[in-house]
């Protein structure tokens, strides 16, 4: 895997919205948020356009992203949100020149979508917090362990006072981490950036989806054979649950994917749509240790 440099103060970040539209409030968090960490912001075109449930049309977007990626003077592409509308851009975005010039490519949520076309072009990229968000000491410790040391990150740190993940089938894996948000993961089956977890940890999270659902988009990876090989899966936060008559707890759905794949598994560690979000980076050698609910990254993300 190609690992791009690693993070530094005076570098470049290319602040784009490459999904849904941005509120200034939000704007103005990501460019405080640059200033703590030293960073130079460069604001995209389309991090104050909308258009219905888009942050300005499909051409406005895949632009911003294409020239920050093959702009030489920015060293980051840092996506403000999430929300929906990136992967209508991959068929108009050209990744090539990230093979020449790596560049840390950071989001979460619907920025899976391009996080999957990276890892098939063998490129790491991170799967982290947005730039506007409430940052808590673990979110910090972990963006900076992972981004700005060109060292092996090791066991990343679990938030102060919250509970031990669940163990869900015991055992040690090791291997490249992929995976993302589980909705992005499902839409993309049968398509060029759909997930191969062949000798990988999947991690997966979710946000605002009942059990049934979540059931269902697990059902469809593995009958698409996108969970074929994996040798660990690491389950998130699944947030915002909505009420449902029939529904089956969380923790059983979960567990029963985990039991039907036979690889160790676990639930709870904190990334995804919650405040203490870990920047996970995919591509990058970890080991899963089910039985202590920690997750090590045993191979530098950045070079």
């Amino acid at each position: 895997m190609l690992k791009p440099p690693r993070l530094a103060a005076g570098k470049r970040v290319a602040l784009i919205a490459p999904a849904g539209p941005v509120t200034e409030e939000r704007v103005q968090g990501a460019l405080a948020r640059c200033a703590a960490l030293g960073l130079e912001p460069v604001l995209g075109a389309s991090a104050r356009e909308r258009a219905a449930y888009f942050a300005g049309p499909d051409a406005l977007r895949a632009a911003d992203l294409q020239g920050a990626i093959a702009d030489p003077a920015i060293d980051v592409v840092w996506a403000l949100r999430g929300g929906y509308g990136a992967m209508r851009l991959l068929p108009m975005v050209d990744f090539t020149p990230l093979l020449a010039r790596p560049k840390a490519l950071i989001g979460f949520s619907d920025i899976t979508a391009l996080h999957l076309v990276l890892t098939r072009a063998g490129l790491v990229s991170f799967h982290g917090p947005h730039p506007e968000q409430d940052v808590t000491p673990t979110t910090d410790a972990c963006f900076r362990r992972v981004l700005f040391e060109a060292a092996p990150a090791g066991v990343l740190p679990p938030p102060v006072g919250a509970e031990r993940p669940a163990t869900l089938l015991e055992g040690v894996a090791e291997g490249p981490l992929v995976g993302g948000n589980l909705s992005m993961l499902s839409a993309t089956c049968g398509t060029p950036g759909a997930m191969t977890a062949e000798g990988k940890i999947v991690f997966i999270e979710e946000v605002g989806e009942a059990g049934y659902r979540v059931d269902r988009m697990l059902t469809q990876l593995r009958l698409a054979g996108a969970l074929d090989g994996a040798v660990g899966l690491a389950f998130g936060q699944f947030t915002e649950i909505p009420p449902y008559a029939h529904d089956r707890p969380m923790q059983q759905v979960l567990c029963e994917a985990a039991e039907m794949l036979g690889i160790p598994a676990v639930l709870g560690l904190p990334f995804g749509h919650v405040r203490d979000n870990w920047t996970l980076p995919l591509g990058v050698r970890a080991r899963l240790d089910a039985a202590a609910g920690t997750l090590e990254l045993l191979a530098a993300a950045v070079s």
